[in-house]
């Protein structure tokens, strides 16, 4: 087949609605340009680049779960006669939601860059290019490792009615697992892949031409692609027969071949206003944040959104990100070095320090002299998270100024909190943990961070946060601390404060402040549920 006839293959598949969903009023939210390829030279490519570091991130969990799926075969496909415990549940429930979680960011970025056949490969090779491989790659690994996933859960009555049970707290709608077996073999998506298959041969000396695929981490991923396409394709011919039998009245009745499941249908207007169009935009407003301030202490939790950085990919949950904060270095020594009780027990520290923020000077002068400067924004440096780049120092701008914001206060001593935020500096430094390993210390993941630093130890009360497995690892997803709060609310013995909320409203652009009964169900939102109010 030409390259012509592949790009008319691919179109057609590509074909709108018939009735496509009316456009939504003009806010501050969505009057920038609703497509990736609107962007200039430039930012198309540091947003190509973003979007593969995601999908790279999401592929390798499909695979590392469909694998983990695999060492459990026998339970997967356990007759309906034998039921499962409660801990087999949960394991089962865990590995679904974090597969989804997968499959939801994969496909996510397969979307944003769906219309590269709009763009012209021989006047913007370069988007083309990036556009093709970002889409296809994305659909090679959604049905190489999702028919892997179908298959091994296959005519299993038992097991099909548990993963399809809604599971807020895990971001699954109900049926969830239903459709998405019913789509994941859809005939218009399987037919991209041959063609889109037939195409990355024409195509390769574009990416080759357009520097493309000497940019770091394409090879491999252009090979894994190559691999999935070779396991999806032989799953899809065997698969043939009852496949295609009704493929005429698919691709002319069904209207859906644009979006696999499980991204809902308003995520086609969700992804034109992604975070690309909204960089250095947050719902959250500076003022806002600023505002906030003089309402926190040294001490305080905090958990994060942004609605299009996807971050704690196969962690499933409304909030990915949690952080420490710890006030500015005058603000630290306002709370703890007048405080009776941390004098004391800093004068048993190494040294006899006389004051707790001369012991973080002296005891880390590297680390102090970091935290006692300023952001790239001129502000000071006041909260302790684990990002990408590690256990780091950062401001209010990259730690607050974001989507959504809720920020807790631990009903414990000063002595505590400044032994947890000890701790912290200890930590700072260190790499991020994307194996999410909570049983070693030498990498940290944001929400590890947090729970390692206020750890109940002989000599400190602490935190109490229990762990929670997902797909068989210990491990903590920041849902996992607003969902302590509310089964702890308003009990005498309860272990956090409600502090403030900053609730992002994407219709409108902007957030409201919002009380702690909003705050307490939040844990319950769809993650990718974007209609939010």
């Amino acid at each position: 087949m030409s390259a012509a006839s592949l790009l008319a293959a691919w179109l057609t598949l590509a074909s709108p609605p018939a009735d496509p969903p009316s456009p939504a009023p003009a806010t501050a939210a969505n009057t920038a340009p609703r497509d990736v390829y609107s962007l200039d030279d430039a930012a198309f490519v540091a947003q190509a680049r973003r979007d593969l570091a995601t999908l790279r991130q999401g592929t390798e969990g499909l695979r590392r779960l469909r694998e983990e799926a695999f060492r459990s075969k026998a339970l997967y496909q356990r007759g309906k006669d034998a039921p499962y415990t409660p801990d087999e549940k949960q394991l089962l429930v865990s590995t679904w939601a974090a597969f989804f979680d997968c499959f939801v960011s994969t496909e996510v970025v397969r979307q944003r860059y769906w219309d590269f056949l709009k763009v012209p490969a021989l006047t913007q090779p370069k988007k083309h290019a990036w556009g093709f491989l970002l889409t296809h790659a994305a659909l090679a690994s959604e049905l190489a490792q999702g028919m892997a996933f179908a298959d091994l859960t296959g005519g299993q009555a038992q097991l099909e009615v548990l993963l399809d049970e809604p599971g807020p707290e895990y971001g699954l709608p109900a049926r969830a697992f239903s459709r998405f077996k019913e789509k994941v073999v859809h005939v218009g998506t399987s037919t991209q892949l041959f063609t889109g298959d037939g195409y990355r041969a024409t195509l390769h000396p574009v990416l080759a031409k357009a520097g493309v695929m000497n940019e770091p981490g394409v090879p491999a991923l252009f090979q894994t692609m190559r691999q999935d396409s070779k396991a999806a394709r032989a799953r899809l011919l065997k698969r043939g027969p009852v496949l295609f039998a009704k493929a005429a009245a698919d691709l002319t009745q069904d209207t859906t071949a644009r979006a696999v499941f499980p991204v809902q249908k308003t995520v086609a207007e969700w992804m034109g206003d992604t975070r690309v169009h909204r960089s250095g935009r947050p719902l959250i407003s500076r003022e806002q944040v600023l505002a906030l301030l003089p309402r926190m202490v040294p001490g305080d939790v905090m958990v994060a959104r942004q609605n299009w950085f996807l971050s704690n990919i196969g962690l499933p949950g409304f909030w990915p990100h949690a952080e420490l904060y710890v006030g500015t270095a005058q603000e630290l020594s306002q709370t703890f070095d007048a405080d009776p009780a941390v004098k004391a027990w800093v004068s048993t520290l190494p040294g006899r320090p006389e004051t707790f923020t001369g012991h973080l000077a002296k005891a880390f002068p590297a680390k102090w002299a970091e935290y006692t400067g300023k952001d790239a924004h001129g502000d000071p440096l006041r909260i302790i998270e684990s990002i990408s780049e590690g256990v780091s120092f950062t401001g209010v701008e990259h730690g607050m100024h974001v989507d959504y914001l809720g920020v807790l206060r631990p009903r414990l001593s000063q002595v505590d909190k400044a032994r947890a935020i000890l701790r912290a500096f200890t930590f700072q430094g260190r790499p991020y943990d994307f194996n999410f390993d909570f049983f070693s210390d030498q990498s940290l993941v944001c929400t590890e961070l947090v729970w390692k630093s206020y750890a109940p130890s002989k000599d400190m009360k602490g935190l109490d946060i229990p762990l929670v497995s997902v797909a068989g690892r210990r491990t903590l997803p920041a849902n996992e601390i607003v969902r302590v709060f509310d089964a702890e609310y308003g009990q005498p013995g309860r272990q956090f404060d409600f502090v403030a909320f900053l609730d992002g409203r994407e219709g409108s652009g902007d957030a409201v402040e919002a009380n702690a009964e909003s705050f307490r169900y939040t844990y319950r939102r769809m993650k990718w549920d974007i209609a939010q109010e």
